[in-house]
């Protein structure tokens, strides 16, 4: 094992990650209410698009199939409306950083696998632009140069808990999943997506997702403090 793949909300970045979607979308919404948008259609079509981009199977980005979906629910020329969203991204998407809690341990696991000789790659799940993924590192205490390789739906064209997320991901980074150990908070998107690969993985419990209440023994599972800890005891990478 040579690669480490760490999950972001709820793993690096400790949040309640129904809470900050909530408000996420509230927050994006009200931008659209002077464009002439009603704030729960809005929402619903921007939660279904979502949904659309989780389950896309095509070789288009997740990206356009966001705007082609978000298009079709909303308005057709959504499209040219684009900069709000970058200018939502810039100026109001850092207040969500309110509902998320300061990460004690991300830091030091990130550079302690790095020392270790590990590459430390962002499997974060690949639905929001690049930009809003970049500040959420930040609010994690890490930074995108941290990794070698980051998920956004800008350069992805599936997402967890798609196996198919994690394949395209190993082909891209050159990896065979023995080479991988996943590091996730979500037993559906993080644990049984990568079991299904014979990927290593290590399950967070600080924020834990277990939507159908899968008994937890059958992963390494602790807090991230905890991971902190069994990340002190690996090995370091011999290079080859």
């Amino acid at each position: 094992m040579n690669t480490i793949l760490f999950d972001l909300d709820g793993t690096l970045l400790p949040m309640d990650q129904d809470e900050f979607v909530r408000l996420y979308m509230e927050t994006l919404a009200r931008r659209f209410v002077p464009l002439g948008y009603e704030p729960a259609g809005f929402c619903r079509a921007l939660t279904e698009s979502i949904f659309d981009v989780i389950k896309n199977q095509s070789e288009n980005t997740n990206e356009e199939v966001f705007w082609e979906t978000f298009a079709r629910r909303v308005d057709t020329d959504i499209r040219s409306k684009e900069p709000v969203f970058w200018d939502f991204y810039e100026k109001e998407h850092p207040g969500l950083r309110r509902v998320v809690k300061e990460s004690q341990n991300s830091r030091q696991a990130v550079d302690l696998l790095k020392k270790k000789g590990y590459e430390v790659v962002l499997a974060t799940n690949p639905v929001f632009p690049q930009m809003a993924t970049w500040q959420r590192i930040g609010w994690a205490g890490v930074k995108p140069e941290d990794f070698s390789y980051i998920t956004t739906f800008e350069n992805s064209r599936r997402c967890k808990p798609s196996p198919e997320y994690f394949k395209e991901l190993l082909d891209k980074l050159g990896k065979q999943p023995e080479d991988c150990m996943m590091v996730g908070n979500d037993v559906d998107d993080d644990m049984l997506s990568t079991d299904v690969l014979g990927m290593k993985n290590y399950l967070i419990t600080d924020f834990l997702i277990n939507r159908n209440n899968q008994d937890l023994s059958r992963w390494e599972h602790g807090s991230f403090e905890d991971f902190l800890l069994y990340a002190k005891g690996l090995p370091e990478v011999t290079m080859k």
